[in-house]
């Protein structure tokens, strides 16, 4: 049987737990977690699995020199066959200086950074953690080719599975439940994600969705001036720029009327794999892998991105017309249950492995 170590950089830790507790049906696998991660997914992690816990630092935190080798030597003592990283970061970079030959897999989550983390340290890190590395993991087929656009590598080296559907949330809340006619934005307020493009459009809108209110739900500074309009939504809108809880995520996502991932640029979305989870209905822009994984109108309904005119046309589309809402929540599901199943996803990542090590 096949020795896994698994490592995650910060944000993609729910990933990480799917992913790890698949694998550990068909290879012995070791996770490297952070301690409040750990305490976080509690027993949701597999027995099977043996956890390598530690401080994550951050970058100015001298320590974390001390925590990763640390970590290095317990993942030296698992005698791995695969170091397998999900993405990449600075102390990501130094580990993997530091856990000697062994075949290291790379999961680039965005082969194209994200359009407010493109900076030099950013993308020396993504650079660091491509070039180390024997295999890649990337989630779509054209993502594969934008990473064989940007580096010298085989193709063959390189595995193409979906992100994998986030049902994790489910423990907390039931899956069917009466929607409500929210529109959830849910995750980092970030330029990328289309978060400013939403709340304007709410406001120009919001008169012809009289029974219609909005959630805007992550953690990020935002400019004064888009709170204030978010402020003068009153009691139309629901703002928590926090820490959003497992069970508060579980709620969200339960009762939500429409998932409204209005990105300008990314390359896939963790927001829509729990969205799949709970069968929500889910309005997007057909960037990254969205067009690929998806059907317009099928699954999601899809609209240009960075325009709001575009953007509105489908909030008001999609918000009077219930049974096109039920149409694509029904058919989201059972396309992530079906498609994305980590069962599915652990098995082509071990035959993966074994053609790497060979």
């Amino acid at each position: 049987m096949l020795s896994i170590v698994i490592h995650a950089a910060p944000s993609f830790d729910d990933y990480t737990l799917h992913f790890a507790n698949a694998l550990s049906t068909y290879a012995r696998v070791a996770y490297v977690i952070d301690v409040k991660q750990r305490d976080r997914f509690g027993n949701a992690l597999s027995n099977a699995i043996t956890p390598i816990t530690f401080h994550r630092p951050r970058r100015r935190d001298p320590w974390g020199l001390g925590e990763m080798d640390k970590v290095s030597r317990l993942i030296r003592q698992f005698t791995p066959d695969v170091f397998h990283l999900q993405n990449f970061g600075l102390w990501e970079s130094v580990l993997l200086q530091m856990i000697g030959t062994m075949s290291v897999i790379s999961t680039i989550h965005d082969p194209i950074l994200h359009i407010d983390y493109r900076n030099y340290i950013n993308e020396f890190f993504l650079r660091d953690a491509v070039h180390r590395a024997d295999g890649w993991v990337v989630h779509s087929q054209g993502l594969k080719q934008v990473l064989l656009n940007q580096y010298s590598m085989n193709s063959d080296r390189i595995l193409v599975h979906p992100l994998g559907i986030h049902d994790y949330y489910c423990r907390y809340f039931p899956t069917e439940v009466q929607r409500e006619k929210y529109i959830l934005f849910f995750g980092e307020l970030r330029v990328n994600k289309g978060f400013d493009l939403l709340v304007n459009v709410f406001n120009s809108i919001k008169d012809q969705l009289d029974d219609w209110n909005i959630v805007l739900a992550g953690k990020k500074p935002i400019e004064k001036e888009l709170e204030a309009s978010i402020f003068r939504l009153g009691d139309r809108a629901v703002y928590w720029n926090r820490y959003i809880t497992d069970v508060e995520v579980a709620s969200l996502f339960s009762r939500a009327g429409i998932v409204a991932l209005p990105y300008r640029h990314g390359s896939q979305s963790a927001v829509l794999a729990i969205a799949a989870a709970f069968g929500c209905p889910v309005l997007a822009t057909p960037i990254g892998n969205m067009a690929e994984i998806m059907e317009d109108g099928k699954h999601a309904l899809f609209v240009e991105p960075d325009n709001e005119q575009a953007l509105a046309e489908g909030l008001l589309r999609l918000a009077g017309d219930e049974e096109l809402r039920t149409r694509l929540g029904k058919n989201l599901k059972e396309l992530a249950q079906a498609e994305w199943s980590w069962d599915k996803i652990a098995r082509q990542t071990v035959d993966f492995y074994e053609k790497i090590i060979s």
